[in-house]
Order: structure tokens, then sequence, then C-alpha cells
């Protein structure tokens, strides 16, 4: 049976409450500029409305609403309506940022929701249920990102195996973004076992890291997609370098069938070739 969603968001923030000095508060929540635009302010809804559904979302999912040592300011905003036959998807983002810190970036998280237009529900009450619902998947998004940021590396790593995609993506971003080089081989295995969606942003996650053991795992991952997507990986193995990498740049770009491929590895192979010759002269200084 599923948890209630109140007691998820607790056990969400629950670790990386406890770690830090203080729980994060949202002190002050927004509508964005727009989020009320066409068949929401049609139905009914208002600014008011929106805040008060952002507001339960993020105290449902646990944050700790108000002031407190950690203020942060949430902004709700509703980029998408896409209308489908018998009803609409509503996309609804959350934005969420440290107050009184200059102008920190802040941490997004984003839900869909689809909402039918078959039932007895008037039109307020539908789209705010769907609005709500988007904005309790985006906080609770929001609880697991923030979380994931506090974790040690051994934990990270854990997560790798949760069954939970969130908890999944923003432990393979953490490690990516922490340039992690402990977690390359973990990252590589797991990288055979995962849903192409999934193994993409391990691919990305490795170019971060930088270690030249993922060159094999990169040069597989190349094989056998979209020209495009081979492309980009190919520049994140020019980038990791090598001679391995090296290697493979050569083969794709005397032979690939792609355009695109070719000036990808013609492009690495410059790239290395200028980092080899600025190597020597960065080490006489």
């Amino acid at each position: 049976m599923r948890p209630p969603a109140r007691l998820a968001g607790a056990v969400l923030l629950l670790a990386a409450c406890a770690r830090g000095p203080e729980p994060i508060h949202v002190a002050a929540v927004a509508v964005a500029e727009g989020a009320l635009a066409g068949p929401l302010s049609e139905a009914g809804l208002d600014e008011r409305a929106l805040q008060a559904a952002a507001r339960s979302a993020l105290h449902a999912a646990g944050f700790q609403l108000g002031d407190g040592a950690r203020p942060h300011r949430a902004v709700l905003s509703v980029p998408s309506i896409r209308f489908v036959p018998a009803g609409a998807e509503v996309t609804v983002e959350i934005a969420l940022a440290p107050m009184g810190a200059g102008e920190p970036t802040p941490r997004r998280e984003a839900a869909v929701v689809a909402l039918p237009f078959a039932g007895t529900l008037r039109p307020r009450d539908a789209w705010l249920g769907a609005l709500g619902t988007a904005a309790q998947r985006a906080a609770e998004g929001l609880a697991v990102a923030l979380a994931a940021d506090d974790k040690p590396a051994q934990a990270l790593l854990a997560d790798l195996t949760s069954g939970d995609a969130r908890v999944r993506d923003h432990a393979i971003r953490v490690l990516g973004e922490r340039r992690d080089r402990a977690a390359v081989p973990i990252l590589v295995r797991r990288m055979k076992e995962e849903d192409p969606r999934v193994a993409q942003r391990m691919v990305a996650a490795l170019a971060q890291i930088g270690d030249e053991r993922a060159v094999p795992a990169l040069i597989d991952a190349s094989s056998g997609v979209d020209p495009a997507l081979t492309a980009r990986v190919v520049r994140y193995i020019g980038d990791i370098g090598g001679a391995e990498a090296e290697g493979f740049l050569l083969t794709l770009e005397s032979g690939h069938p792609d355009a695109r491929v070719r000036r990808a590895a013609r492009e690495s192979l410059e790239d290395m070739s200028a980092r080899a010759s600025e190597a020597p002269v960065a080490a006489r200084k």
C-alpha cells in the first residue's frame, strides 16, 4: 500500500533535514507571471488559489512553511497546458532558492498531470485538482533533489539501485556534479542494466567526471543510436581523451557514414591536439 503523501514527503526530507543545522523553511511562495493565462483564468482560478496549491504541496513533501534559519522562496509556474483528445496535460514547475544569498540558481522540478474533461467536477475544481497533483509531484521531486545534494557518496551509489526513478536520477546528477571517480565502475556497470533514457544520463555524468576508464562504455553507448546522439557522445569521448579515445575518433573521422559524426570526431581530435600542445607550456609555468 502506498503511504500517504504527507508521510511520504516527510520521509523524503528526513535524512537531509537531520544532517543540516536546520530544516528548509519556505518563507515565501509566489506565482510566476503568466501562470494564470488561458484556461486557468477562464475557469476562475486566481493567484491566491495557485499559491495555496503550492504551499500545500510543499508542506506535504516535508518542507516547513514560514520563517526559519534556512529560509527559501518558492515560485510556482505553469509552463504549458497542452490539449489532447478528451482532455489536457498540465505541466507545473516549482523553483526553490535560498533567500538573502544574492541571486542563487534555484532548484527546479516539474511534473505533468493529465486532466480528462469527462466527469462531474466543475471546471474550476478540475483544473485546481490537476494543478495540485502536479505541484505535489514537483514538490516531492524537490525533496528528493535536495536530499541527494546532502548525501555522502556511498549513499548515492546505493541509490543507483533504488526503485524510485527520481532517486536514481538525482544520484546520477550529484555523482556527476561532484566528479566522483569512485563512482565510475558502478556507473559503467549500471549503464548496461538501465533503460536508454537513464543510461543517457549516466553517459552525461561519466563525461562530467572525465575518467578514461569510462571511454569503453561511452564507445558502446555511441553505437547503434541516432547519429545526433552519437555525435554528442563522441564529443564527450574527446573531452575525456586518452589513447583509446583517440583511436576511436580517428576511425569515426575517416569512416562513419554520417557527416555530423565525422565532424564531431574531427573537432574532438583537434581539441585533443590543442590540449596536448598546451600541456607542456602549462607545466613550465
